[in-house]
């Protein structure tokens, strides 16, 4: 051993000694735990020593696989071997004060029994038929778990598995004062005065010939399997504290327990009146001494000699050599090994399980046998003897009782123990105690199974080990002759006959062999050699034996008094059993005062005195540990998977509660209009559009009724003038009567919300009044609420029926078969539709007030009636898809003529531009629309006349520069292109507005015409051919844009496998021989690798999050290398690999928690060693999952995770983002309970904090610098209410404020809540000493902040501060780092690149150089008034581009196409006033104006031809999804190209 070892441990010895060694009379006290009994060898004789090996290794596989595979059966073995007639005496009177006196000898020195950890079962194969399958279903097994071993061997052949003995195996007192310190004080009194030095009592004041020892109410973990009788767990509070952890067993193993408990105090009390100076200590460990001597005394020269064997005289048949120090042989040698061998340990102290009796009598000092109480049912109430089987861990109730110790004992000493033979009675063949899952097993089959798992040889090599002759034939066996024939003939031939070999005894089970040697007078050669072998060794190797007198601890006179001591002598002195109650050597029944009435007989059905001598044994239980937990497992599973539509139920009910909010929030009407004709209220539109504010004003001379917002833009238009039909009004009758409808026929219902009853009757008196004043009649009539939303005509159903007329049209049109299935009364139903003037608004996409509408209405409704009918617009559609460029004109002529005059006069054309300009929202000035038209006629020779004709007109809207224009120009009409060619005919007469543009002007028509564009260089693609050289240029394309996101993402996916593979290896093949794999399958395995996989992805979430980090490092040269821009995106990929893991680990929980709940509460122990709890207490699946640490945290978790992730989903953050923000701070809880999660220990060593201490450390360090800005109020100094719900934001540039331009930051207002942060872009440009945002309203937050900052409702109060986090960095900000970059600004995304477009406008100015070559800003909008004050920031990058840096092209989306008649118009006097003033006619800029939506595709394409040296253009879009990922798609379109560039897409949505 380790010689550093062995000083230490010397060193602590010395410690824990040092107060007792020299106490009283100086001695050195017997070490509890064995170390240092011997000097030259401290581990010899410790607790957890080896089993001493005498014979050979015989593991099947050398190492630690058992051993006997080859032979019978144990069951078998058991039946055939060691079955026989039950009842049958001792032949030499030994009694069962012997055998169980035995018994506890046995528990002194050997303490083998607990399994090893992790559990390995070792089970039985039950035989068909056999009493423990008597339902005969063949695959009954009964449990047996190997053996302890050392951890450190079962290596290799060299080293084989070595099994422990966990206590001392010397005679040192451990059997009533445990082997370890902290027992001993556990069962101490600790009390001065008369109770000094003794054993803690029930009662300290009893007599000591009453008294009995405390209850375990500190839980001592005595053994504490479940009694058979009752089948049901058991507190160990219960049992009586003693030493020995198996001292309760059966009462009359505990009545020796009690027996030495009592002669510890006696000697206690006796010490103390000798020495009334001794302290408790010292008058303990003097008791202590005299007992352990005693009990050496007793074992090896009283009971040992008897148990050995006994002639026919009752004489000794092996003397104990006595104790000489002359005689190395026979005193202490320190070169003796008192380890107990395995032989000894699996067979040889086995042999007193064939002179264990079924119980035993009981009876008082008169010789009474007393009868027992019983409450069995099945059974009788009154027995005569104490049955073994039915009391096996319920002793205390046969001893509770007065005198009732007393009594056990005395019958002991009169029950004669079993004969002496190879029978085993059925309480330990049979009915032996067992798990709950096994309440009855078979000693006999066990005792042969644990040698074979100890790996022990058979019984002829063990003979040879021993230095005995081995056995030639069976007979040699067993000679000796009883009654005139062979003892043991019968056995052996049975024997024999299971082993299957005729010849001689070589592969027979020790046990059994040797079971068979006995005689008559007791064991056979084999057991008596490995025993007394064993006994001398213990003797000659106690270097505290008492005997020596070397060790100090006695003198010679009290070696001479202790060898007087007998157990006769402690029973009568602790006891009330008079010396004639009980003979003088209890051990034998020779001069018993009182033998037995009869032999006890296991089930013989016999009486005594008219009562049943002995009950019969309870039968065998099992039981199904899953019982119990089935409602639990179910309803936790059931519940973990409810939260989730429970989270999505409290999205959607958050969301629906946001949306009444803001409809709340609309519905707050404004007092009465002013106008008497005017009236505000909410109009309901139907159930998906909702409600809005609108105004309805009643014009009587026009005979109409004009919808608009509160704005007053037109939103619809009810024309009365030539209805004739009755309309219903329904008013609601329930709630607060504040709903109403307006049924028109032809139109779709009004529907009304009203501030009040009173306010609605008004409405109603004034509506009623205007209909009758313009010859209207109604009818009204009261409804419910529901009733009226129901059966409302709504725009959506109305929509439904207008795309089937659309779809016939085009039917109709093209002249082709269709199939629209539809049903045989749709025809009629289609063209009976009249459509009203604000759906034919709808369907050009204009506002029905309009002068073009109106005008257009007007030409096209031939019969005047008010409506278009179906053939009216297919008249219409005709010219619009196949007319020509003069039937189109003379249209647009008709339109504008509506007096049917031939001509136009210049107020008429000037009305006409008017109605076109309005159609954009311009707005020119008079002087400005003047000289447009003066310079139309000019140029149409119309300078001296203010009239137009026909010809003129054609003219200048169809001249050749403009004719194939107009031809192309149609209607572009929401659901006729869904079928037929006539789609593909109009998409393929569609241009490209960069197209379009380039051929609409020339160079050469004015200075001012174009600053910038891309010109369009005719040149053959270079296309892939085949489909896969398609998809392959494609992929390799993609590669090259995504390389460095490929790679990180590759490297993260490795390393993550990695991760799930090591452990699930390790679990798998690494602890095989762990346990948990066993127990709980592969799923452990799985669960592991996903556990690891967890912490490393929650980890590296954190990292993601770092925003001040990846900004300053974005600026550094790792941006090469690291995609710092795709950290939200890489966010969202962990995220959703974490999703993954977490899944699997929960089901792969859900897999092995019912594992574990179906196996045996105590075999988990060792594998959960942190996890304590009573042993009566199973550990159930409620306990594991909701009474653990672990299993807690891990449901709490589980919830969250549910909760964050539900809650983080693109529909949450739409609608209820506040939700989100709140439900992500729970990250917090989260890594706090993933810390407890591991902490618990339940399966390995916490591994979390391994993961996570670097990205915590790193995100909190980050959080600081947050926090640093985050708490600084910052003065906001400029608030401008701005259209489209705009709110432009300037604010005070902090000190040390560094940015770029496309950087974002997040802000929180004061009085809207300091921690709810909200993210930005900054719209101020770096240069600028202020910040500036501009910030849509989108939502709650967004809504507040706008009502906040409105300077109309603050009177004088000043405007709330601000709270900034940032900047932070994003892709857009690189835009300067490519030759050539295109900024795709869609809505409200134009942000980032209004700061962009104010950099390079100060970059010009001071003449900076960048890389940046070319700067394409595309600006997509609705309509050019969306967000004026974008206008401002482009007018002043058009004036400081010297260098022509910028081309700005603003694309106006409100017409969805770009050519139809409408824009054909717009198209015509764009280029007129281009001519004249070098600006755009509607946003009065230099950019080029375009109309439509744009085609991404063939603009990317032509940048390739514009800079075909280029190989690398930066696209950056910031917009909404559809117009993102219309880019993305773009850009990986155009890269399937061979030679094209390679475009690099960066986007964010908004």
């Amino acid at each position: 051993m380790d010689i550093i070892k062995l000083l230490c441990s010397a060193f602590v010895f010395l410690l824990a000694n040092v107060s007792t060694a020299f106490s009283a009379r100086e001695f050195e006290l017997p070490p509890q735990d064995g170390w240092y009994n011997n000097l030259i060898h401290p581990d010899w004789g410790a607790i957890d020593g080896h089993l001493v090996r005498r014979s050979p290794v015989a593991f099947s596989d050398g190492v630690y696989e058992p051993s006997g595979k080859d032979r019978p059966n144990p069951f078998i073995i058991s039946k055939e071997v060691h079955d026989g007639p039950a009842g049958l005496g001792s032949l030499r009177n030994r009694t069962a004060f012997l055998v169980y006196f035995g018994q506890q000898v046995v528990e002194e020195i050997l303490d083998a029994q607990r399994p090893g950890c992790p559990r390995e079962f070792f089970n039985i194969p039950v035989p068909t038929g056999h009493d423990y399958d008597l339902e005969r279903k063949g695959n009954i097994e009964m449990p047996l778990q190997r053996s302890r071993f050392d951890q450190r061997t079962g290596l290799s052949p060299n080293n084989p598995r070595q099994q422990l003995n966990e206590i001392t195996p010397y005679l040192d007192g451990g059997l009533f004062y445990g082997t370890a310190k902290a027992w001993t004080d556990a069962i101490r009194e600790f009390k001065d005065g008369q109770l000094r030095g003794r054993l803690a009592a029930l009662d300290p004041n009893a007599d000591i010939r009453d008294s009995f020892p405390a209850l375990n109410t500190m839980r001592l973990p005595f053994a504490n399997p479940p009694p058979p009788r009752e089948h049901v767990l058991k507190p160990v509070r219960r049992f009586w504290r003693l030493g020995n952890p198996r001292g309760n067993e059966n009462p009359l193993l505990l009545s020796f327990g009690v027996l030495w408990f009592r002669w510890h105090n006696y000697i206690a009390n006796d010490i103390a009146t000798k020495h009334p100076d001794y302290t408790d200590e010292e008058v303990f460990n003097e008791a202590r001494k005299f007992v352990t001597a005693h009990h050496q005394k007793i074992v090896m020269y009283d009971w040992l000699p008897l148990w050995l064997g006994l002639d026919e005289l009752g004489k000794p048949i092996n003397e104990i050599p006595r104790y000489n120090l002359s005689d190395p042989k026979n005193s202490y040698d320190p070169h003796v090994h008192p380890g107990i061998s395995q032989e000894f340990q699996t067979a040889a102290l086995r042999f007193g399980h064939t002179l264990v009796t079924p119980g035993s009598w009981i009876r008082d000092n008169t010789c009474k046998f007393k009868t027992l109480k019983l409450n069995i049912p099945g059974s009788p109430s009154n027995v005569h003897a104490l049955r073994m089987c039915n009391s096996f861990w319920n002793p205390q109730e046969f001893l509770s009782g007065p005198n009732a110790l007393d009594e056990v004992l005395m019958g002991m000493a009169s029950t004669l123990s079993e004969r002496e033979d190879h029978i085993v009675v059925p309480d330990l063949r049979k009915h032996l105690f067992g798990p709950l899952e096994f309440s009855r097993r078979d000693l006999v089959a066990i005792n042969i199974q644990r040698a074979r798992d100890h790996g022990l040889s058979d019984y002829n090599t063990i003979r040879e080990a021993y230095g005995l002759p081995r056995r030639q034939t069976w007979e040699e066996i067993n000679t000796s002759m009883y009654n005139g024939s062979l003892y043991m003939q019968g056995p052996i031939d049975n024997m024999r006959r299971v082993y299957g070999n005729a010849s001689k005894p070589d592969n027979v089970d020790l046990f059994t062999g040797s079971l068979l040697e006995t005689t008559p007078d007791g064991m056979g050669e084999t057991f008596r050699t490995i025993t007394l072998d064993q006994f001398l060794r213990i003797r000659n190797g106690d270097r505290f034996w008492f005997e020596n007198i070397k060790n100090g601890l006695f003198t010679q006179d009290e070696i001479e008094e202790i060898r007087n001591v007998t157990i006769y002598d402690i029973v009568t002195k602790v006891t009330r059993i008079g010396p004639n109650d009980i003979q003088r050597n209890p051990f034998l029944s020779t001069d018993s005062p009182c033998p037995q009435p009869k032999q006890l007989v296991a089930d013989g059905n016999e009486t005594y005195n008219g009562i049943e001598v002995i009950e019969k044994c309870t039968p065998l239980r099992h039981y199904d540990y899953f019982s119990g937990s089935e409602v639990s497992f179910a309803l936790t599973f059931v519940g973990l998977g409810f939260c989730i539509p429970i989270a999505f139920g409290v999205l959607i009910v958050l969301a629906k509660y946001r949306q009444r909010k803001l409809q709340a929030a609309r519905r707050v009407l404004p007092k009465k209009d002013d106008d008497p004709n005017t009236f505000q209220m909410i109009e309901w539109t139907g159930p998906k559009e909702g409600e809005r504010k609108i105004k309805v004003k009643f014009y009587l001379c026009r005979k109409k009724i004009l919808i608009t917002n509160i704005l007053k833009k037109p939103l619809r238009l009810i024309d009365l003038r030539l209805n004739t039909a009755k309309i219903h009004i329904h008013v609601s009758d329930d709630r607060k009567k504040t709903l109403m409808s307006v049924r028109v026929e032809g139109e779709i219902d009004l529907i009304l919300r009203f501030a009040d009853e009173g306010y609605r009757d008004t409405f109603v008196c004034k509506l009623e009044n205007f209909l009758q004043e313009v010859g209207v009649s109604t009818e009204r009539f009261n409804y419910s609420e529901f009733m009226i939303l129901k059966d409302a005509k709504t725009k959506e159903t109305r929509k439904k029926l207008l795309d089937k007329f659309f779809r016939m049209v085009c039917l109709q049109e093209s002249q082709r078969e269709v199939n629209l299935q539809l049903d045989s009364k749709l025809p009629n139903e289609i063209e009976i539709i009249q459509l009203t003037r604000t759906e034919f608004a709808d369907l050009l996409g204009l506002r029905p007030n309009s002068m073009f509408v109106r005008n257009m209405f007007l030409t096209v409704d031939k019969d005047k009636n008010g409506f278009v009918s179906f053939q009216e617009f297919m008249d219409v559609f005709v010219i619009l898809a196949r007319g020509k460029a003069e039937e189109k004109t003379k249209l647009l002529f008709n339109m504008n003529d509506l007096s049917g005059r031939g001509y136009l006069t210049k107020a008429d054309f000037k009305n006409m531009l008017k109605s076109i300009l309005d159609l954009a929202d311009g707005n020119l000035e008079d002087d400005q629309v003047n000289q447009l038209i003066n310079t139309v006629y000019s140029q149409a020779g119309l300078k001296n006349t203010d009239i137009m004709d026909f010809d003129t007109f054609k003219q200048i809207f169809a001249s050749d520069d403009y004719e194939k224009i107009f031809e192309n120009a149609t209607l572009k009409l929401d659901g006729q292109w869904k079928t037929g060619h006539l789609a593909k005919s109009f998409h393929s007469r569609r241009k490209t507005f960069i197209d379009g543009f380039a051929r609409g002007f020339d160079n050469n028509d004015s200075p001012h015409a174009v600053l910038s564009q891309v010109k369009i260089i005719t040149k053959d693609k270079e296309n892939p051919k085949t489909k896969w050289e398609k998809r392959k240029s494609a992929f390799l394309n993609w590669v090259e844009n995504y390389r460095r996101q490929i790679f990180w993402v590759t490297l993260y996916i490795l390393i993550t496998v990695g991760i799930f593979v090591e452990r699930a290896y390790y679990y798998s093949f690494g602890l095989e021989h762990g346990g948990l794999r066993r127990i709980a399958g592969y799923g452990v395995t799985v669960t592991r690798g996903a556990a690891s996989v967890m912490m490393w992805t929650y980890s590296t979430l954190l990292v993601t999050m770092c925003r001040n980090t990846i900004t300053f490092l974005r600026e550094t040269f790792l941006h090469r290398f690291i995609p710092f821009d795709s950290a939200y995106t890489m966010h969202k990929f962990i995220a959703i690999v974490a999703l993954i893991f977490t899944v699997v680990h929960c089901v792969g929980h859900g897999i092995n928690f019912y594992h574990i709940s179906t196996h045996a509460s105590m075999d988990l122990n060792c594998q959960f060693t942190e996890y304590f709890r009573a042993t009566d207490v199973l550990a159930s699946f409620h306990y594991w999952a909701w009474l653990t640490i672990t299993g807690t945290t891990g449901m709490i978790l589980v919830v969250i995770v549910i909760i964050m992730y539900v809650f983080a989903l693109p529909y949450a953050r739409r609608h209820v983002f506040k939700a989100f923000w709140v439900t992500h701070t729970l990250y917090m809880l989260l890594y706090t309970l993933l810390i407890l999660h591991g902490s618990g220990r339940l399966v390995q060593a916490p591994l979390t904090h391994y993961y996570l201490l670097g990205p915590l450390v790193l995100f909190v360090l980050d959080k600081l610098v947050s926090m640093s800005r985050k708490k600084i109020p910052i003065l906001v100094k400029k608030v401008d209410l701005l259209p489209s719900d705009v709110t432009a934001l300037t604010f005070k540039r902090p000190l040390n404020f560094e940015y770029r331009s496309g950087q974002w930051v997040r802000i929180a207002c004061h009085e809207l809540g300091e921690n709810e942060y909200h993210p930005f872009t900054l719209t101020s440009a770096p240069h600028e000493e202020q910040l500036k945002l501009h910030i849509r309203v989108a939502g709650p937050w967004t809504m507040n902040l706008r009502k906040v900052y409105d300077i109309n409702d603050r009177g004088d109060k000043p405007l709330p501060m601000l709270y900034l986090d940032g900047p932070f960095g994003e892709g857009h900000q690189d835009w300067y780092r490519f030759p050539v970059s295109v900024l795709i600004g869609g809505g409200i995304g134009v942000t980032p690149f209004a700061s962009i477009l104010k950099d390079i406008a100060h970059k010009s100015k001071i003449g900076a150089k960048f890389p940046c070559e070319k700067v394409y800003f595309l600006w997509v909008t609705r309509t050019q008034k969306q967000f004026e004050w974008l206008t401002d920031i482009i007018r002043e990058v058009e004036t400081t581009d010297y260098k022509n840096l910028v081309s700005t092209h603003i694309i106006i989306t409100q017409f969805q196409q770009k050519y139809d008649l409408r824009t054909t118009m717009l198209y015509v006097c764009e280029r007129h006033f281009q001519k004249i003033s070098g600006r755009s006619l509607f946003t009065g800029l230099k950019a080029v104006t375009h109309f439509g939506r744009p085609d991404f595709v063939d603009f990317l394409q032509s940048l390739h031809y514009q800079h075909p040296e280029v190989k690398q253009i930066g696209v950056f879009s910031c917009g909404p999804p559809p117009m993102t990922l219309a880019v993305e798609k773009a850009c990986f379109k155009v890269k399937q190209y061979e030679g094209f560039p390679s475009y690099q897409h960066h986007f964010e949505n908004f």
